[in-house]
């Protein structure tokens, strides 16, 4: 019995008095009993447990839990079960063929995290995914989900009946998440920063790698955002951050040399010889080596998940409704 009132203890503090009785299904009071060696848990209570928190019960009875390694083992994967919405670019969209602030290539999705007793992957965890969609259908969807409650077989039922929906697991180390989905024709890798905090996850910024399903079948890698609830900012501000780099350009030497050359073309008081359509031409192919240059200079090639990007996600999650 010391060992089990330890282990109890332990739970309590790990997952609250609250969360115990309404995972078991016994009564705050019974559970203080069992704490205050007033009563001796019973086989069912001992079942209960075993089934909410996967734990050993002859372990349980018999020694006494390591409370930190308890913890990694059950609440750091507790803490991401739950539904979020995703924010990424359209990958169908061609390169080359959008514009500078078209922000019609943003799309939505919802993802699942959910506590499978019935799969082998880590601590029972299966995401679930559906990508492709409108805002206003990811909105609606993430709304449908919250309201099963966690309620496995519901959210399983959900994505099944969508002919597109994407299945896999939820693996972590200390640092990164990883979240892998696949159907029938795709597969895709997300990774996030691993918060080091046991609180519930809220969502992050992410990178994902996947096989774009547009005009070419080619890999597609870029930032995600996912967020268990949804952002109230508009696309613009959400395009910005997912672009894989931000950079101040300094175009000032360029900005005097075009400013010359249209003074020499159009403001002299000589004639240029040169016709109305190759002024316009000389000024077209200056303005574009100018950006070209620019672009270069300070594009980035790659995509990284840092604490900087993981700063930008916090601030603009402080705009979104937690009630």
């Amino acid at each position: 019995m010391d060992n089990f009132l330890n282990n109890l203890k332990c739970l309590t503090e790990v997952f609250s008095q609250k969360d115990i009785a309404q995972k078991t299904g016994f009564s705050a009071s019974s559970i203080n009993n069992y704490l205050s060696g007033k009563s001796q848990p019973s086989a069912m209570f001992l079942l209960k447990l075993k089934e909410a928190y996967k734990i050993d019960i002859d372990q349980f009875m018999t020694a006494k839990i390591d409370k930190e390694n308890f913890m990694k083992q059950n609440i750091s994967y507790r803490k991401f079960f739950g539904n979020y919405i995703v924010y990424y670019y359209n990958s169908s969209a061609y390169k080359g063929k959008v514009g500078s602030y078209n922000y019609d290539i943003l799309t939505f999705g919802v993802i699942s995290i959910i506590d499978d007793k019935d799969i082998s992957s880590p601590k029972g965890t299966l995401a679930s995914g559906i990508f492709m969609l409108t805002r206003m259908d990811a909105e609606k969807y993430l709304k449908v989900l919250d309201s099963f409650n966690g309620d496995v077989e519901k959210i399983k039922s959900f994505y099944s009946s969508f002919p597109n929906s994407y299945f896999g697991n939820l693996e972590q180390n200390t640092t990164q998440l990883f979240i892998s989905l696949k159907n029938n024709n795709d597969q895709c890798l997300i990774i996030l920063n691993n918060p080091p905090s046991s609180k519930k996850y809220r969502g992050g910024l992410g990178t994902v790698n996947s096989i774009s399903r547009g005009r070419e079948h080619v890999p597609c890698v870029q930032y995600i955002l996912l967020s268990n609830v949804p952002f109230k900012v508009p696309d613009g501000e959400i395009y910005n951050i997912l672009s894989l780099g931000v950079s101040d350009i300094n175009i000032k030497n360029e900005t005097k040399e075009l400013i010359e050359l249209i003074k020499n073309l159009y403001l002299t008081s000589k004639p240029t010889g040169l016709s109305e359509y190759q002024q316009r031409k000389i000024v077209e192919d200056s303005i574009e080596n100018i950006v070209q240059n620019a672009v270069d200079a300070n594009l980035f090639r790659f995509a990284k998940v840092s604490n900087m990007e993981d700063d930008q996600y916090y601030r603009l999650i402080k705009d979104a409704d937690y009630e």
